[in-house]
């Protein structure tokens, strides 16, 4: 069953790039935590700890849509795939230097965008100027079409 969330995610290049921009060869990770063990690569970015982060994180759910941003624009598309608590920070500390981020989701059918925020903006009906400065669910009514189309649709506009 498809997704009902969008989730907008602000995000830094580096950790990025590592861990989303490119898929992550899991093979060379045998230590790899147990929800990523059955799979060879992944694609993944995780969500700090903290209250409000793990309340929207306990909402996600596979086939969710997820948009990343950086620098004023939409610079990646993508469906949640597995999500899990890190505990033991692997992730953190393998790709991230340690960032407070145990929250941690797969990205399956990526797509790299580049998308003004003001674009994405009005798709969603925030005011010209907002940009997600944490994980961030986008409220149901402002959700007026399938998550696929949203998607396709953000592609379509890519620079």
């Amino acid at each position: 069953m498809p997704g009902t969330n969008v989730f907008l995610v602000p995000c830094d290049p580096g950790n990025y790039d590592r861990t989303v921009g490119s898929p992550v060869d899991l093979d060379e990770y045998p230590d790899r935590p147990e929800p990523l063990q059955n799979m060879t690569e992944a694609r993944f970015w995780g969500a700090r700890d903290g209250e409000g982060n793990q309340s929207y994180f306990e909402k996600m759910e596979p086939g969710d849509l997820v948009l990343f941003y950086q620098e004023s624009q939409y610079i990646g598309a993508g469906v949640i795939g597995t999500t899990f608590e890190d505990e033991e920070g692997w992730v953190r500390t393998t790709f991230w230097k340690n960032a407070p981020s145990t929250l941690i989701y797969t990205i399956n059918n990526f797509s790299s965008i580049s998308v003004p925020r003001s674009k994405v903006n009005q798709l969603f009906d925030y005011k010209t100027d907002y940009y997600p400065q944490g994980l961030t669910r986008v409220a149901d009514h402002r959700v007026t079409n399938r998550l696929a189309a949203i998607k396709l649709a953000l592609e379509k506009v890519s620079d």
